[in-house]
């Protein structure tokens, strides 16, 4: 029977690249103008806080935010 060990490492330097990408995006959207709408990075948290004025902008920002990290 063989064994191994996954794991999974994240480079906070492409997450903050890719907040920074995805603020720079929704910033220039027009569906977006006018609106609240921030992406919180916490480093030492290591936490992710997506803020907006509906759950729909939020599921937008999120699918941003995730095709950027791609």
């Amino acid at each position: 029977m063989a064994s191994f060990d996954i794991v999974c490492e994240v480079d906070i330097q492409e997450v903050t690249n890719a907040v920074d990408q995805a603020r720079r995006e929704i910033n220039n959207r027009y569906d977006f103008k006018g609106t609240t709408k921030d992406i919180e990075l916490n480093e030492g948290a290591k936490t992710l806080v997506l803020l907006s004025d509906s759950d729909n902008k939020v599921d937008a920002m999120k699918d941003i935010l995730i095709s950027k990290m791609n």
